[in-house]
């Protein structure tokens, strides 16, 4: 690597989802169930409200532990 040359940082990848819920309980099951299904694991990266009962979840991919240096 060349004196003062910066690795690149790998792109955040993110998966964004609309969710419907009734309350915070509801949507935290809600969240949880659409983590286990996803076939990547994810992160939490933010939420935006879209109304009363509605909001958008983003989540980043994160790489699982034990696939780190692989």
């Amino acid at each position: 690597m060349l004196a003062g040359a910066m690795p690149k940082k790998a792109e955040k990848v993110t998966v964004d989802h609309t969710f419907a819920f009734a309350d915070d309980a509801d949507l935290d099951r809600k969240i949880a169930a659409f983590k286990e299904e996803h076939p990547q694991r994810l992160a939490l990266d933010g939420k935006r409200p879209l109304g009363p009962g509605k909001v958008r979840v983003t989540f980043r991919v994160v790489q699982a532990a034990n696939a780190k240096g692989r």
